[in-house]
């Protein structure tokens, strides 16, 4: 490319809240603004250009925007005239013109729908001066055909570049959105109205993609998706792959794992009403799969999943459990939960409590259900009150935390191979890492060990973490 027709050198100041899709999308953000000539940095007082891209599951997500924006709109008056923001995610989504009432220091709003767009809506800003907003969805038929443009077609060698990374530094583990949506509309969930119907991507360009990353350096890799167990259900539908009898996802999975150079793949989150018996094996057919998996549940009562809309029941989910250990009895599964949706009694939340107890989970995200404009559950009468949430939250809680504990506490003697994430950045050789069931380690080393697969000792542990000696 002819230099000459660049924009002159700008700085874009990234913060990327949520889920690890955000962190997906924020990178791939970052790529498209640095082929528009953005550096990343570090701190919103010299940026050109501030992004925000939102997260809408937790409870008073708008409010969090606004507080972040007023904040802004100081660091602007204060230090950085020039600085122009853009909100982009789930939030931007949801609220669309609302937020663009409430805060007239956006300048461009955009849904995770619409990040191909981003660097149009900057140019024409920059022309006219006026506030910018796109959101929905793209259409299927339109998403599908990307598997005709250059960049992805199988047949000719087109090089896939990396995007950076939102942290400004190499990352031993790296984020692929593999589809966008979500079709299953769970009564509690906002996310096929923010994310809008599942598309996804094509596979070849997907492992295209775990190759560069890995070739980058990347040693652990996550596919990421609302469901990824439905990945390339639409395409399959849609006449523009045909997979295996075992489903476009164990075909990726299965041949992901098998790529040189990746030590760890990863995938998140695996809905398990249609978690199959294949997609467990997979798990004893590839070492890189390790012995983690993130498995949502929500509740442990059967009448509570059927408000919920999950399509699974308690018994099924435990098959599933069962299926991973007997793989491996040492197979460590995590799992969401929310306390207090509409209608749940004293007994149906002794479901939840007595579900974690059979399964003994490593750990669990727990949250107190709150209602989210548009979705069913939001219009359900008989919702909980909130000290009632508040003091069932703080007993699963303390379940989940006893339970950890204990796992970590017999971890003590045993040799785990680790995989070395990162060095502390307040202690020199200091180094975290996590093993194959994903526990995080803590490991004291004269050299870096950073993307490193090491074998340790443990030594010590507490709820949080292990700590481990090199072999």
């Amino acid at each position: 490319m002819d230099i000459s027709v660049l924009p002159s050198p700008k700085k874009v100041y990234i913060e990327t809240w949520g889920c690890q899709m955000n962190v997906a999308d924020s990178e791939q953000m970052l790529g498209l603004l640095q082929a528009q000539n953005y550096s990343q940095t570090a701190t919103p007082e010299d940026a050109d250009l501030v992004l925000l891209n939102t997260c809408h599951i937790r409870e008073k997500a708008t409010h969090k925007v606004l507080s972040r924006l007023g904040r802004l709109r100081e660091i602007s008056l204060e230090h950085n005239p020039r600085m122009k923001i853009a909100v982009a995610g789930c939030v931007a989504q949801a609220e669309g013109k609302k937020l663009m009432e409430k805060a007239s220091n956006i300048d461009i709003l955009l849904g995770p729908g619409k990040i191909s767009e981003l660097p149009g809506l900057l140019a024409t800003h920059a022309l006219d001066g006026k506030r910018a907003m796109s959101l929905g969805f793209e259409s299927t038929a339109r998403k599908h055909d990307d598997h005709e443009l250059p960049s992805t077609r199988t047949d000719i060698e087109m090089p896939i570049v990396p995007n950076p990374t939102v942290t400004m530094k190499e990352e031993v583990t790296r984020f692929i959105n593999i589809a966008q949506g979500c079709d299953n509309f769970c009564t509690f969930c906002v996310v096929p109205f923010t994310r809008g119907r599942e598309i996804s991507r094509p596979l070849e360009s997907i492992v295209s993609e775990v190759k560069a990353l890995v070739a980058g350096g990347a040693k652990e890799i996550t596919l990421c998706g609302q469901n990824v167990n439905s990945y390339g259900d639409d395409l399959v539908r849609d006449g523009k792959h045909v997979a295996p009898p075992e489903g476009p996802f164990f075909e990726l999975l299965d041949r992901a794992a098998q790529l040189p150079g990746i030590e760890r793949l990863r995938f998140t989150t695996s809905n398990p009403h249609d978690f199959t018996r294949p997609l467990a094996e997979l798990f004893r057919k590839h070492a890189s799969l390790g012995r983690y998996i993130h498995l949502p549940v929500q509740a442990g009562n059967d009448e509570v999943l059927e408000r919920m809309k999950r399509k699974v029941t308690v018994a099924e989910y435990m098959e599933r459990v069962k299926w991973l250990r007997d793989i491996d009895p040492e197979m460590a599964i995590s799992t969401d939960l929310i306390v207090g949706f509409p209608g749940e009694t004293e007994e149906q939340f002794q479901g939840t409590l007595d579900l974690v107890e059979a399964v003994q989970y490593s750990f669990i995200y727990a949250f107190k259900y709150s209602p989210r404009k548009g979705t069913a559950a939001a219009r359900f009468r008989d919702q909980v009150p909130e000290d009632v949430m508040s003091e069932r939250l703080h007993r699963l809680q303390a379940l989940s935390n006893s339970l950890t504990t204990q796992q970590n506490l017999a971890e003590i003697g045993r040799r785990r191979q680790v995989l070395c994430h990162y060095e502390s950045r307040k202690e020199a050789g200091v180094f975290y890492g996590r093993t194959q069931q994903f526990r995080l380690v803590m490991i004291r080393s004269e050299r870096n060990i950073v993307g490193k697969m090491v074998e340790v000792d443990i030594v010590e542990a507490n709820k949080t973490a292990l700590v481990g000696v090199l072999v």
